[in-house]
C-alpha cells in the first residue's frame, strides 16, 4: 500500500510539474491573424527576349492533347521569374517577384502541377514570402493552397484565387493573386501587428 501511495503521489508530482512548464513556456495566442494580399503577377510568355517563363526540363512525353505545343509533353517542366506589381498597370509599381514552376502533370487532361513563391520587396514587407502550390487547369478561376510563408508570413495557412484580369498580347497577360490566409500571432505581438496597404487585415 505505502509503495503505491508513493507511486500515486509521484504521478500527481509530473503532472503538476508538465501543468506549470506548459504555463509557463512561451505563450503563443490560441488565435491566428487573418491577412489578405491582392498582388499582380505580368507573365511574358513565349520564346521572346521578354520572356519570364522558360522550359527547364523536357519531358518523356507523350504529347498531351489538351494542350498548346511546344511545351505540352507529359513531364514538360517550366520555370518562372515573373515581375509582381501593385495594379494590372505593367507601368506601376514593382512589389515583389513570383518564383516557381510547373509541370505537365497529365497525359490527356490539362493539368499541371504548380509551386511558387510570392517575394514582396517593399515596405514592412520586404524580404517576407508566401509559399503556394496545387494546380492549374482550364478553369477561368484558380485556387491553389497555401501552405507556409516566411518573414510577417511565417506558419502562413490559407488559399489563393488566381485570375487573368488583363491580355496585352498573347504573351503578356497578367494574373491576379488575391491570398486569403491567417498568421499565428504571439499574445505579445496582438495590440502592435502592424498595418499594410498592401495587407488588408480583418
Amino acid at each position: 500500500m505505502m509503495a503505491s501511495s508513493v507511486a500515486n503521489r509521484r504521478l500527481l508530482l509530473l503532472a503538476a510539474v508538465v501543468a506549470l512548464t506548459t504555463l509557463m513556456a512561451p505563450s503563443v495566442s490560441a488565435w491566428r491573424r487573418p491577412v489578405r494580399v491582392t498582388v499582380y503577377v505580368q507573365e511574358y510568355l513565349g520564346n521572346g527576349q521578354e520572356t519570364t517563363e522558360k522550359v527547364l526540363v523536357r519531358g518523356p512525353g507523350p504529347a498531351n492533347p489538351s494542350l498548346w505545343p511546344p511545351n505540352n509533353l507529359f513531364g514538360d517542366t517550366l520555370v518562372m521569374d515573373d515581375l509582381v506589381t501593385e495594379s494590372p498597370d505593367n507601368t506601376s509599381a514593382p512589389i515583389g517577384r513570383v518564383y516557381g514552376t510547373y509541370m505537365v502533370s497529365s497525359m490527356s487532361r490539362p493539368v499541371q502541377v504548380v509551386s511558387f513563391t510570392l517575394l514582396l520587396t517593399t515596405g514592412h514587407y520586404n524580404g517576407s514570402t508566401i509559399v503556394m502550390g496545387g494546380i492549374d487547369d482550364s478553369s477561368a478561376v484558380l485556387e491553389h493552397a497555401v501552405i507556409g510563408g516566411t518573414g510577417a508570413f511565417r506558419g502562413a495557412q490559407g488559399h489563393v484565387i488566381g485570375k487573368v484580369v488583363k491580355a496585352y498580347s498573347p504573351t503578356h497577360v497578367v494574373m491576379e493573386l488575391d491570398v486569403y490566409a491567417s498568421v499565428p500571432v504571439l499574445w505579445t505581438q496582438a495590440e502592435d501587428a502592424p498595418a499594410s496597404s498592401l495587407v488588408i487585415d480583418h
